[in-house]
C-alpha cells in the first residue's frame, strides 16, 4: 500500500467519505423512524376502537348536557370512562410495555396512553358535572329562576363538584399537552391533537362554570342586599363596551332575589358635582380626556372594568348613593334570553318582542314609530325591563337547560358584562370570563374597537372586516399586515335625524358614519406604518393598559367603504414547543349589530410543515388560513415543524 493510500485510508477508515457517512446515518434513522413508529402503530391498532368509541360516547355526553338530559348524559360519560380505561388496558399488554422502553418506538404507545388516561379523566369530570346537577332536586330545573328568585343554594351545592371537575380537566390537559408529537406517526398526532383541543375547550368551560358558581352567591347578595347599575347599551352608536349606555335601572339582589326598578335616561346624572372625580387609570384620562364626567361617552374605552369603575363614581357623585357594581347589557343579550323563554311582552311600549326581532326593532325600527327624542332615549330600557321581568319571573323555568346556555352565550359573546366594587368578587368574575377586561395574553394580539363620533345610530348599519396576513420571523418575532374595512349601508334619506342624522354638532350629511377607530396590538408591538384610504400617514403610538393604540377617524359616506391598513412587529409571537414552532394570536372582539368578519392568513415558514392547527383553520398553499367571525375573545395557534432532516439536525426555520 502506498503512503498515499495510507493516508487515504485512515481518513475514510472503512472507505466511506464523511459525507457519504452523514447521509448513511440520516437514511438509517430515517429508516428506524419509520419502522419504529410502523411497528408503535401497529402495537397500538387494538386501543383504536376503544378509542374511537370513548370519543363519540364524550360527543354524545357533551350534547346531552346541552339538551338538559342528564340521564342520557351521565349514560354517555361513564361509557366513555369505561372506554377510555378498556384502551388503557389494551396498551398494558407485555408488547406495548416493552415497545416503550425502544427509542423511537416508545413514543407512539407513550402518545396514545396519554390520550386514553387524559380521557378518563375528562370523562370523570362529565360525570362530576351530571351527578351533580342530576341530584338537585328537580334537577337543571333547581337553577332556574322562578318568581324573581335566582336559587342560590343548588347554586352552592354544584360548586364542589364544578370544582373537582375543573380540576380533572386540567389534569387532563396537562397530560395531554405533554404527550410526545414529534416521530409519531399522523395516525396518532391528528386524533390527539384534536383532543388536546376539546379537552382545552372543556376545561376553559369546566373553570368559568367553577368561578360562576363560587362567585355568584355572592354577586347575587348572599351575605347582604347588592345594588348595581344597570345599563342598556345600543350598539346601533357603538362605544368601547358595546354602546352608548341611554337608559339605566338599579337592579337589587337580595338572597338572590333581583328586583329591577324603573328604567332612567342617563341624561338624569349629567348634573353631578365632577370636582372630586378621578378617571379609573392614567391611561384612561390620557386617551379619553374627561368621559369619566359624561355618562354618554363613559364607556370609550373597551376595558368593561375601567368604564364600570367610572359609572360607579359618577353616580355616586350624582345621587349620592353607592352602587356595589355595574352589569351592561345589550339588545343581542335580550334575543339570546328570549330565544330560552319565547315572546315577552313590554307593557311601557304595549308591544310584544321576541327573539327574532328584538335587535332590529330597538336598535331601528322602534325610533321612527316614537314622538320624540325622550320616548326613543327610553326605548331600550323599557324593552329591557320587560325581557327581564319575563325571564327571571318563570319564563327560563321552561326549559332550564336553554336559559342556561342563553345565558352562558350572552356573557361569552361580550353581549352581557358585570363588574362588582368588591375586588373578591371582581376576581371570580374575572375567572368566569364575564368582565370585558381587555385582554393581555401570551404572543400575538389584535383587536380593533369603534366609537361613534357621529351622534347617530348608524352603526346598525356598518359592515366591518379584517384582514390580517402574519410572517414568523427568525427571531421569534412576528410582522403583521392589517387591513380593516368598515362599509356604510346606511340610507341618507327616509330615517329620522336621530337615526342617519346629521347631528347639529357635528359636519357631516345625513347617512354619513363618523367614527374614530381604535387598534390594538400586543404590548410587545412596534407599529412600522399606518394607511388611510391608501395614504400613508404619520401617527403617533399611544398606549392603553400596556397595549399601543393607534386612533384615527373615519368619515364614511352613505354607501361607501372606509379603509386602514397596518403594518407592525411583534416581538416573541412565537415559541419553541416539544420541539415545534407554535403561534399563538388572541383576537377581542368588540359586540357590533353585525358580526365582524375576519380573515387570518399565517405564511408557512420555509422549509416547515404544519404540524397542527386550531380547529377550522386551513392549509392553502404556502399559508394557513381562516375566514369567520371570531367573536368576543378567541385564540389561534398554528405549530410548524421542521422535515424529518433538517428537523434530525437541528435547522433553523
Amino acid at each position: 500500500m502506498t503512503e498515499a493510500a495510507r493516508r487515504n485510508g485512515r481518513r475514510r477508515g472503512d472507505g466511506t467519505s464523511p459525507g457519504r457517512r452523514l447521509r448513511s446515518l440520516v437514511i438509517l434513522a430515517g429508516l428506524l423512524v419509520t419502522l419504529g413508529a410502523g411497528a408503535g402503530l401497529a402495537l397500538m391498532l387494538p386501543a383504536r376502537g376503544p378509542l374511537l368509541a370513548a370519543r363519540s360516547a364524550m360527543l354524545e355526553g357533551r350534547d346531552a348536557v346541552s339538551t338538559g338530559d342528564l340521564g342520557a348524559a351521565g349514560e354517555a360519560f361513564d361509557g366513555a370512562e369505561a372506554s377510555f380505561e378498556d384502551a388503557r388496558s389494551t396498551l398494558s399488554n407485555p408488547l406495548t410495555r416493552l415497545a416503550s422502553w425502544i427509542p423511537l418506538v416508545g413514543r407512539t404507545p407513550d402518545a396514545v396512553r396519554a390520550t386514553a388516561e387524559a380521557g378518563a379523566l375528562v370523562a370523570q369530570a362529565g360525570v362530576e358535572v351530571t351527578d351533580a346537577a342530576d341530584g338537585l332536586p328537580g334537577g337543571l330545573g333547581a337553577l332556574a329562576p322562578r318568581e324573581g328568585r335566582i336559587p342560590i343554594e343548588p347554586i352552592r351545592a354544584v360548586a364542589p363538584p364544578l370544582a373537582r371537575a375543573r380540576d380533572l380537566a386540567t389534569r387532563a390537559v396537562a397530560i395531554l399537552e405533554h404527550a410526545p408529537r414529534s416521530l409519531v406517526p399522523g395516525v396518532v398526532t391528528e386524533p390527539l391533537e384534536t383532543f388536546t383541543v376539546e379537552a382545552r375547550q372543556a376545561h376553559r368551560a369546566l373553570r368559568a362554570a367553577a368561578a360562576t358558581a363560587r362567585t355568584l352567591p355572592g354577586f347575587l347578595g348572599a351575605d347582604g342586599p347588592r345594588r348595581y347599575f344597570l345599563g342598556a347599551q345600543n350598539p346601533a352608536e357603538l362605544r368601547g363596551t358595546g354602546g352608548l349606555i341611554g337608559a339605566y335601572a338599579i337592579l337589587t339582589a337580595t338572597e338572590g332575589l333581583v328586583e329591577v326598578g324603573p328604567f332612567r335616561d342617563v341624561g338624569r346624572l349629567d348634573d353631578a358635582d365632577v370636582s372630586g372625580l378621578q378617571a379609573p387609570g392614567p391611561d384612561y384620562e390620557s386617551l379619553y380626556g374627561t368621559s369619566y364626567h359624561d355618562m354618554s361617552n363613559i364607556n370609550l374605552t373597551p376595558d368593561t372594568p375601567s368604564a364600570a369603575t367610572a359609572i360607579e363614581r359618577l353616580y355616586e357623585a350624582a345621587t349620592g348613593e353607592r352602587v356595589d357594581g355595574t352589569i351592561l347589557a345589550d339588545p343581542q343579550a335580550l334575543a339570546l334570553l328570549l330565544s330560552a323563554t319565547g315572546p315577552a311582552e313590554v307593557p311601557a311600549t304595549g308591544t310584544t318582542v321576541e327573539a327574532s326581532t328584538v335587535v332590529a326593532f330597538v336598535a331601528n325600527e322602534a325610533y321612527a314609530l316614537l314622538p320624540n327624542d325622550a320616548a326613543r332615549k327610553r326605548i331600550l330600557g323599557d324593552v329591557a325591563a320587560g325581557v327581564l321581568a319575563h325571564f327571571l319571573g318563570g319564563g327560563a323555568a321552561d326549559d332550564p337547560a336553554a336559559a342556561g346556555r342563553a345565558v352562558i352565550e350572552a356573557a361569552a359573546e361580550g353581549h352581557l358584562l358585570l363588574h362588582s366594587a368588591d375586588p373578591a368578587v371582581q376576581s371570580g368574575l374575572e375567572a368566569a370570563g364575564v368582565t370585558g377586561t381587555l385582554s393581555d395574553p401570551v404572543g400575538d394580539f389584535l383587536a380593533v374597537m369603534a366609537n361613534n363620533a357621529g351622534g347617530n345610530k348608524i352603526d346598525f348599519y356598518a359592515r366591518r372586516a379584517l384582514r390580517y396576513e402574519v410572517e414568523l420571523l427568525e427571531d421569534g418575532s412576528a410582522r403583521g399586515r392589517l387591513g380593516v374595512t368598515i362599509r356604510n349601508d346606511a340610507p341618507s334619506s327616509g330615517q329620522p335625524e336621530y337615526v342617519i342624522g346629521p347631528h347639529p354638532f357635528v359636519d357631516a350629511e345625513a347617512g354619513d358614519n363618523i367614527t374614530n377607530v381604535q387598534t390594538y396590538c400586543a404590548s410587545s408591538c412596534r407599529f412600522e406604518e399606518v394607511r388611510l384610504d391608501g395614504s400613508r400617514l404619520a401617527v403617533s403610538r399611544r398606549t392603553e393598559l400596556g397595549h399601543p393604540v393607534i386612533i384615527l377617524g373615519l368619515g364614511i359616506q352613505s354607501g361607501g367603504t372606509g379603509s386602514l391598513d397596518y403594518q407592525w412587529t411583534t416581538a416573541d409571537a412565537w415559541t419553541e414547543d416539544r420541539g415545534a414552532v407554535l403561534y399563538r394570536l388572541t383576537v377581542q372582539g368588540q359586540p357590533t349589530i353585525v358580526p365582524t368578519r375576519l380573515e387570518l392568513s399565517v405564511a408557512i415558514p420555509e422549509n416547515a410543515v404544519v404540524a397542527r392547527t386550531t380547529p377550522g383553520m386551513r392549509v392553502e398553499g404556502d399559508r394557513v388560513t381562516w375566514r369567520g367571525e371570531p367573536g368576543d375573545l378567541t385564540t389561534f395557534e398554528v405549530a410548524f415543524d421542521r422535515p424529518f432532516p433538517a428537523g434530525l439536525l437541528g435547522s433553523g426555520l
